[in-house]
This record gives structure tokens, C-alpha cells and sequence, in this order.
């Protein structure tokens, strides 16, 4: 038996690596494991990711938040925040609390990891996934209450009547709107698309997060947030084309597939969906084929990358898996 002080494996270890023959058996124990074949290396080149994310600021949704003045770049760092911490990190989740609390597209995110928590919750029980979704739901009832403290005649009309009031903000069938309830509108050529659009949202919404889930549970977290962050565009009634500025960390993705690092690229960097008519006249429930094609530009995009995160495995195109960070 080993003596209390020697006990560990460590220490085992470093007594057998001392024996004869050890050395050459310690040194292949301890030697660096092959990656898997299933598991693409981490990427060699940071410095080209650095040049895609300058480059993709000066793409259309960068350009127009900033001239608008708007926060999607802020709420979309609170989201990646959170989705890069450490698994086990106190504040994991907070982010994301706090961007639906300011804007209510980023819940999507915390449904995922709910959805994801009950996958991995038959096997393993209470998770980080689960701990990180309680948190954000908890953050964002506090923000939310803290909100109504302050402005209670502001909250009160906002929860009961203003949130239901899509129309308020602009036409359905605006170019700008680049989720499916604007396709669909300028399609039918209606300023409301009605029963169309919410079967449309559903069936989306469904597929997008069971995509997203099945990505995640892969392991590649790269993947998964930007289908859950296409999914959340896609289905809310309103994505105007400066809420689309998830295609900077796209682009870095995608920057290692030459044909769809350019396609998106040119999707995002050419402004094309304002190649069309546009206008206070509302020519948009007057467009044809091409136009309406030009003007779909961004939906038909997210589309096809949750197309490509949920068929790619099957096709032997994998996503490189999104490193968490290790200090945070």
C-alpha cells in the first residue's frame, strides 16, 4: 500500500516515470493527445480573424447602427459574453438577461439554453446549461422590475399595449424589415401578412432552435449561437437590417470556407437590398421577382446557415467549435 504522502497519482506517476523504462512510458502518457478526426483543430491564424472583424465593420448593419445611433453591437457583445465565459461562471447569463430586458430579440438565447439544459438534464440533472438560463431569466425579471419601480406608467403601457403594437415602428413590407414577416409582406404584397407570418415564425423558430441545440450538444458553440441569433432575426416581426450585425462574428466563422466567408460578404458589404424602391410612397408592395430576391437578401442568408448548421454533419461540413475563454 502507498504510504498517505504518496497516495496520489501524480505522485504514482512520477515514481514510475523514475523506474526503469519509464521515462519513454511517461513521456507517451503525457504526451499532447492527437485531435480527433471528428474535431477540427483550433484556428492557427487569430491575426485573420482580427482582419475579417475590421473589415466587416464597414459591411451595412455595422454602418447603419452606428449612423442610427442604435446598441445592437452593445447587446450583441452582452450575448457573446456570456456564451464565452467558462462552464461554471457565476455571472454566466447575466448578459443575456440584461439585452432581453432592453430588447426582447435576445430571449431567444435563453430559451436555448433552457432547451439545451433539459437535453443534457435526462443524463447529467441540474447543468450549466440550466444555470446559466435561470440566471438570465432571473436578471431579466430584476431589470424588468427595476424598470417598473422607476417608470411605472411607462412599463404599464409598454407591457400591456405597446409591445403588441409592431406597426408603430414602421410598415411590415419596409425594405429595412429584414425578418420573414417583411419578406412575406412584400410577397403577398399586403402591409400584413397575419396567420402567414406566424406559421411561418413557429415552424422557423422550431427548426432554428432544434438546430441550434443539436450544434450545441456537438460541441460546436460557434455554430449554434449564430443559428440561435439568425433564428431570433428571422422570427421577430420587426429585424430592421441594422438589427443583422451578428454577421461580424458570421463573417469570422465563415472566413475559413472561402466560397461562404465571400458570399456572406457580399450578402452584408454590398447594401443591395437598397438597390430597390424605397420609400414614404411604399413601392415595396409593388415589387417584382428580382427586387423582391434583392430585398430578401438577409433572410434568405440566415436561412441558409441554419440550414447549413443543421444538414452540415451529414455532410461531412463541420463548424470549428467556439473556444470558451479559460480566464473569465
Amino acid at each position: 500500500m502507498w504510504p498517505a504522502p504518496w497516495s496520489s497519482a501524480r505522485c504514482r506517476a512520477r515514481c514510475a516515470a523514475a523506474s526503469p523504462g519509464g521515462w519513454r512510458r511517461s513521456s507517451r502518457a503525457w504526451r499532447a493527445p492527437r485531435p480527433s478526426p471528428r474535431t477540427p483543430p483550433p484556428p492557427r491564424r487569430p491575426g485573420a480573424a482580427l482582419w475579417v472583424a475590421a473589415l466587416a465593420v464597414w459591411c451595412e448593419p455595422v454602418w447603419t447602427t452606428l449612423r442610427y445611433g442604435q446598441i445592437n453591437l452593445l447587446l450583441a457583445v452582452a450575448v457573446l459574453w456570456d456564451l464565452t465565459r467558462r462552464t461554471g461562471h457565476r455571472g454566466a447569463g447575466a448578459g443575456i438577461g440584461l439585452a432581453a430586458a432592453v430588447k426582447l430579440t435576445p430571449a431567444l438565447f435563453a430559451l436555448f439554453l433552457l432547451l439545451t439544459g433539459l437535453v443534457r438534464a435526462r443524463g447529467a440533472g441540474w447543468n450549466p446549461w440550466l444555470r446559466q438560463a435561470a440566471t438570465a431569466v432571473a436578471v431579466f425579471a430584476g431589470a424588468t422590475l427595476a424598470a417598473a419601480l422607476a417608470l411605472p406608467a411607462d412599463s404599464r403601457r409598454f407591457w400591456t399595449s405597446t409591445v403588441f403594437e409592431t406597426g408603430r415602428v414602421g410598415h411590415a413590407e419596409d425594405t429595412a424589415n429584414q425578418s420573414l414577416r417583411g419578406v412575406l409582406a412584400r410577397l403577398l404584397h399586403t402591409a400584413d401578412p397575419g396567420a402567414w407570418w406566424a406559421a411561418a415564425a413557429v415552424l422557423t423558430a422550431a427548426l432554428g432552435l432544434c438546430a441550434a441545440v443539436r450544434a450545441e450538444l456537438r460541441g460546436e458553440r460557434a455554430g449554434a449561437v449564430l443559428c440561435c441569433a439568425a433564428t431570433a432575426l428571422l422570427v421577430s416581426p420587426v429585424s430592421w437590417s441594422h438589427h443583422w450585425v451578428w454577421c461580424v462574428p458570421a463573417l469570422v466563422l465563415l472566413g475559413a470556407h472561402r466560397t461562404g466567408g465571400a458570399v456572406a460578404a457580399l450578402v452584408f458589404g454590398s447594401y443591395a437590398l437598397w438597390w430597390v424602391p424605397h420609400g414614404a410612397s411604399r413601392p415595396e408592395l409593388a415589387q417584382s421577382g428580382p427586387q423582391m430576391a434583392l430585398s430578401a437578401l438577409y433572410p434568405l442568408a440566415g436561412a441558409v446557415f441554419v440550414a447549413a448548421v443543421a444538414l452540415g454533419p451529414r455532410r461531412g461540413v463541420r463548424l470549428r467549435p467556439w473556444r470558451t475563454s479559460r480566464t473569465s
